[in-house]
């Protein structure tokens, strides 16, 4: 799913968030991301396929990983 963004420092704030979440926890929910960098389930789902598109994340680490 692509997003238009019309805000891109919030775009790169929430991935900057996930990442941090991402690399101090294990088996990571898209709901917990969503609670932690208190923004909507739908963002947060479309930001973490980003990055696990770009091999920043993987997949694997997700609980009920979302590809759009």
């Amino acid at each position: 799913m692509k997003i238009k963004w019309r805000n891109e420092n919030l775009r790169m704030e929430l991935k900057m968030n996930i990442l941090d979440y991402v690399n101090s926890s294990e088996n990571i929910s898209i709901s917990n991301l969503a609670d932690y960098t208190n923004q909507e389930y739908l963002l947060v789902a479309a930001v973490v396929d980003e990055l696990i598109d770009e091999g920043l994340i993987p997949s694997k680490s997700f609980v009920n990983n979302v590809k759009w």
